[in-house]
């Protein structure tokens, strides 16, 4: 029995030895593992580039947005730095439109504000779930908005500055995770040739300017044209950089208030991944008002009280209520009940001239309520109003 196990086991060993010989010798070099990325099918790759960009934890970012038209180029720059893992991010948003630019594209494009002016060329804000910090460049404070941001009807246009793909809302991350891949280049790192819908290309703009866009539909199985996109991934999986012509977006109806813009770029690089984590706090150690209590609607302010126009919330309706001790943009001068009906917007903005004429100046303005107030409300408000700064 001792002689038939030895044999057995010299015949096993032959038998290692003559395996060994037959698989060749790999220097002892082991199979490379899968790439997370560009192992997995072409049409996925985008996708999972983001999601391992999302899991290197944090990055800098820099996008810039054009509108472009025949008098000149309109461009955003937005910079800032996300948490991924945190849910967490700060940016700052900084506007350059030449004077000759439309002037109805400018207002749609910056949000118009009361006195006939629009919103701030430049911000800044932090973002966590929880709450949106907004400075205008103007103002001497932060915002604060938190919970259910919805101060009017149908706006909320501050919400577009928290995205789902990373804190800071608004760049084109809200749109790679819908891209497809349709064919790649490089041996490093990669170079794709991608699109997705134009509904993802909705995220990267505020409520009140996507009205001005073509309409999408509320159906996804609808088919819609794509937005091409070029994406850079380095070696590691994680995206670098991205490139999409949005032109697909604008109308072509000739009132619309972009149909002098001829076409819409918007560009993203992204770098110090893991090591740049944003600086500012979740809740600014600055002087901060809370939104839910000083934004409110004209109609709403008394005689006498002092605003400012630039909420974050892109809407004329809208102002921040602060002392008037300081500086403000615009003061309240007098509040007049419409009686009646909603009879059309020709005669309430009549009706409204004639209630403030006794407020009449340089600088004075009038407003009223809207259809929607007027019959919410059982009445109109004539609101009038000075403008002391801008």
């Amino acid at each position: 029995m001792i002689r038939r196990l030895a044999r057995t086991a010299a015949a096993l060993a032959a038998a290692s030895l003559s395996l060994t010989a037959c698989g060749g010798d790999d220097g002892g070099t082991a199979k490379p593992a899968p790439h997370p990325v560009f192992s997995e099918p072409l049409d996925r790759q985008v996708f999972l580039a983001l999601r391992h960009t999302q899991k290197a934890g944090s990055a800098e970012l820099r996008q810039s947005v054009t509108f472009t038209s025949r008098h000149g180029k309109a461009v955003q720059t937005l910079t800032g730095r996300v948490d991924f893992t945190g849910s967490r991010g700060e940016a700052a948003s900084a506007w350059r439109v030449p004077r000759q630019f439309p002037e109805d594209a400018r207002a749609t494009i910056l949000g118009s504000l009361p006195g006939r002016t629009t919103g701030d060329t430049s911000s800044r804000y932090t973002v966590d779930t929880q709450t949106i910090n907004y400075r205008a460049a103007s103002a001497g404070y932060w915002l604060r908005y938190s919970g259910d941001i919805k101060p009017l009807w149908g706006v909320d246009s501050i919400s577009h500055l928290r995205g789902s793909e990373a804190a800071v809302g608004g760049t084109l991350l809200e749109a790679l995770g819908t891209a497809e891949a349709t064919a790649r280049t490089g041996t490093a790192g990669r170079s794709y040739t991608a699109s997705f819908p134009l509904k993802a290309a909705m995220n990267l703009f505020p409520y009140d300017l996507r009205t001005e866009f073509v309409p999408v539909p509320l159906n996804d199985t609808v088919k819609t044209a794509q937005i091409p996109v070029t994406v850079d991934v380095d070696a590691d999986g994680r995206v670098t950089r991205a490139r999409a012509d949005l032109s697909a977006l604008l109308s072509k109806e000739k009132d619309s208030a972009l149909a002098d813009v001829t076409a819409l770029h918007a560009e993203l690089t992204l770098a110090g991944f893991g090591a740049s984590k944003p600086t500012a706090a979740a809740t600014p150690t600055e002087r901060t008002l809370d939104a839910g209590t000083v934004v409110i609607p004209t109609y709403d302010a008394k005689a006498g009280d002092c605003m400012d126009f630039n909420t974050g919330l892109r809407q004329n309706r809208l102002v921040a209520r602060v002392p008037c001790t300081g500086s403000y943009d615009g003061k309240i001068l007098g509040q007049h009940k419409l009686a009646g009906g909603w009879p059309g917007t020709e005669s309430a903005m009549s009706r409204a001239e004639r209630a403030c004429a006794d407020t009449a100046g340089d600088r004075s303005w009038y407003t009223w309520s809207t259809g929607r107030e007027w019959t919410d409300n059982g009445e109109g408000r004539a609101t009038c109003y000075s403008v002391t700064r801008g």
